[in-house]
């Protein structure tokens, strides 16, 4: 019966924190958020009994990964926001680039035969690494891809805004 309510717990507060990190309007405060939701989600890891992930959970997620994005969104200087203007062929060539690893992708997973098996519990950290890049190294590279698009996506977000010659001339 505990368990079971320290998951809706946890469960919950990892929920209202993804919503409150996409709804926020200040950086700096969905950082915050991120950092939240990764706590709550090591919460879930300690509750299925994988202390090892829920550790590694917070040091390197929570307590690397976030703190590095909030203290880079809060000492990012706007003096160099002229430079971060992509060039027309950049743009291009980041385009080409992102459809041909989204095909890669989406062939892979169509083509991939997933079947469920149960792994034992191993209190050792080397039978943890031989799982997790044998038998499970498409998902570990999936869940890898996904962490570059949310940092490309925060180092989008935290760029600075910079008033253009059309907003300049035409004030309204």
């Amino acid at each position: 019966m505990i368990k079971l309510l320290f998951f809706y717990m946890f469960a919950l507060s990892s929920v209202i924190a993804g919503i409150a990190i996409i709804f926020s309007t200040n950086i700096v405060r969905m950082a915050y958020w991120l950092i939240g939701m990764l706590l709550s989600l090591a919460g879930l890891y300690f509750l299925q009994g994988s202390y090892f992930l829920g550790v590694i959970q917070i040091i390197i997620y929570a307590g690397g990964v976030a703190v590095l994005m909030v203290f880079g969104v809060m000492l990012t200087s706007q003096q160099i926001a002229a430079q971060l203007r992509p060039k027309r062929w950049e743009v291009l060539w980041l385009l080409v680039t992102a459809i041909m690893l989204l095909a890669g992708i989406v062939s892979a997973i169509l083509d991939a035969r997933w079947s469920q098996e149960r792994v034992q519990a191993s209190n050792n950290v080397s039978d943890f690494g031989i799982h997790l890049l044998g038998k499970f190294l498409g998902p570990f590279e999936l869940a890898s891809i996904l962490l570059i698009i949310a940092l490309l996506g925060a180092a989008y977000l935290a760029r600075p805004k910079v008033p253009t010659l059309k907003s300049e001339n035409n004030p309204k």
